[in-house]
C-alpha cells in the first residue's frame, strides 16, 4: 500500500467510519505486518475513538473481532512491559494526524465497564496544582502568595519584597550584605504547588511541589549560599565564563541539601533531594557545578547526573534524561521506565492526594508523557493502560494490583 493510501485508511478507521469491504480487506493485512506495540495503538485508538466518543458512527464489529483475535494470541504468549504511552505514542506516528488517546479502555473488558469506571474517577475528580506558597519573613511573619495582590508585599531591611504576575517572586534594593545583619526568608511550596522566585543577585530558581528554599534577601560580597528542601531548578546570575568553564567566582553561588552541597560553577542545574525519595540527584544542564559531602566531591558537566544514595559516602555520575529531569518545569509529566512507585510519588505531590497500595505493587515499567494541567482521573486513566487499577476515596488514591 501507498503511505497515502495507508493514511487516508488510518484516518477513516480513528474517525470510527465503517470501512468499505475491500478497504477492511486492505487494512487488516496491513495491520499484520504492524509490530506489536504498533497493531496494540491501534486498537486503543480505535475502542477509543469508536467505542467511547457518542458523535461517532456505530463501530465496524467486524474488524474489531478481528483485531480483537489476534491481540488475544498476543497475550497469551509471555512478553515485556510495554508502558501506555509507548502504544499512544505509536498510534500518534503512526496516524500523524492524532496526537495521544485519553481514554482508557483495555482491550479484555467490556466498554461498560471502563465507561463505569471512567465515571466513578470523574466523581472524584481533583484539580492539578498550581501557583501556590508560603513566604515566610525574616521576623516570623507569613504572607500565603497565591491570595496576596501583586506588588509590594513586604519590607525586608533595604530590600522590598514584590509579587510579580505568573506565579512569581522578587527582591529589589541592597544587592550585597555587608556588615549589616543578614536577614533571612523562606519560601514554600505545599503539595500540589509550585512557584518561581527571582533571589536578590537576580538567580531565578523554580521551585516544584512539596519544596522549600531558605535565602537572605541581601547575599554577602563574598558568598552566596541558600538551602534547599525538595527539588528545585536555578539559573545563577553573575557567572563569568572562566566560572562555567570550572574556574572560580568571587561571589560564589552554594546550594545545601540534605547532608551535601552543591557549589555553582556553572549556571542552569535541577536538584531533586525528597526525603522519600532514595537518592539526591543534580543535573547540569549549562556550565559546571561540584558536589560535596564531607570529604567526597565530583565534577560534573552538561548532561551529566550526580547522584548521591541514600547514607552513601561518594558520588556516582550518569549521564542524565534531561527532559525527563525538567518536565516538571516545563509543565508535564515524562517517566523513562519509572516503576508505579515513583509515579505515583510525583502524582502525590502535584495533586496533594495520599497513595496507598493493595497488595503487591506491579513492576511494570511506565513510559511517556502527559501534561500536568490535566485533572487526576485523567492521569488515572492513562496509568490504566498498562493494567494498574485504582479505588479512589476522597483525596486518598488506593492502587489495586
Amino acid at each position: 500500500m501507498e503511505q497515502e493510501q495507508i493514511t487516508a485508511l488510518l484516518e477513516k478507521f480513528a474517525a470510527g467510519i465503517t470501512l468499505t469491504e475491500q478497504e477492511q480487506q486492505a487494512f487488516t493485512q496491513y495491520m499484520a505486518t504492524l509490530p506489536e506495540e504498533q497493531y496494540r495503538a491501534l486498537m486503543d485508538r480505535y475502542e477509543q475513538v469508536v467505542l467511547l466518543a457518542p458523535s461517532t458512527p456505530e463501530p465496524d464489529l467486524q474488524l474489531l473481532a478481528q483485531v480483537r483475535e489476534k491481540i488475544a494470541v498476543l497475550e497469551t504468549e509471555p512478553r515485556p512491559v510495554i508502558g501506555w504511552w509507548r502504544y499512544a505514542a505509536a498510534a500518534a506516528v503512526l496516524m500523524g494526524v492524532f496526537s495521544t488517546g485519553w481514554y482508557f479502555l483495555n482491550s479484555r473488558h467490556k466498554a461498560t465497564d471502563t465507561v463505569e469506571q471512567a465515571d466513578q474517577l470523574s466523581r472524584h475528580d481533583i484539580a492539578p496544582g498550581g501557583n501556590k506558597a508560603v513566604l515566610t519573613l525574616a521576623n516570623g511573619s507569613t504572607v500565603v502568595l497565591d491570595d496576596a495582590a501583586n506588588g509590594t508585599i513586604g519590607q525586608q531591611g533595604a530590600v522590598k519584597v514584590i509579587k510579580l504576575n505568573n506565579g512569581q517572586l522578587a527582591y529589589t534594593g541592597a544587592g550585597t550584605a555587608a556588615d549589616v545583619k543578614v536577614l533571612y526568608n523562606t519560601i514554600a511550596t505545599p503539595r500540589g504547588g509550585q512557584y518561581q522566585v527571582v533571589l536578590p543577585d537576580g538567580s531565578k530558581v523554580w521551585l516544584n511541589a512539596a519544596s522549600s528554599l531558605r535565602f537572605p534577601v541581601s547575599f554577602r560580597e563574598d558568598s552566596r549560599e541558600v538551602e534547599l528542601s525538595g527539588e528545585a531548578y536555578f539559573e545563577i546570575a553573575g557567572i563569568t565564563a572562566a566560572s562555567k568553564n570550572g574556574g572560580t567566582h568571587k561571589r560564589p553561588f552554594r546550594v545545601k541539601t540534605g547532608d551535601m552541597a552543591v557549589e555553582v560553577l556553572g549556571t542552569h542545574f535541577n536538584i531533586a533531594g525528597y526525603s522519600d525519595e532514595k537518592a539526591i540527584r543534580t543535573t547540569l544542564t549549562e556550565g559546571s557545578v561540584k558536589l560535596v559531602k564531607g570529604n567526597a566531591s565530583t565534577l560534573i558537566r552538561p548532561g551529566d547526573q550526580g547522584i548521591l544514595d541514600n547514607n552513601a559516602a561518594a558520588f556516582k555520575v550518569v549521564p542524565a534524561n534531561v527532559e525527563e529531569v525538567l518536565a516538571w518545569k516545563n509543565g508535564y509529566f515524562l517517566f523513562d521506565k519509572a516503576d508505579i512507585q515513583a509515579v505515583m510519588r510525583q502524582v502525590a505531590r502535584w495533586y496533594d492526594v495520599e497513595v496507598a497500595f493493595e497488595g503487591t505493587p506491579t513492576a511494570r515499567e511506565f513510559v511517556g508523557t502527559i501534561s500536568r494541567q490535566e485533572p487526576l482521573s485523567k492521569v488515572l486513566r492513562l496509568l490504566e493502560l498498562s493494567h494498574v487499577h485504582f479505588k479512589v476515596e476522597g483525596r486518598k488514591i488506593i492502587v489495586v494490583s
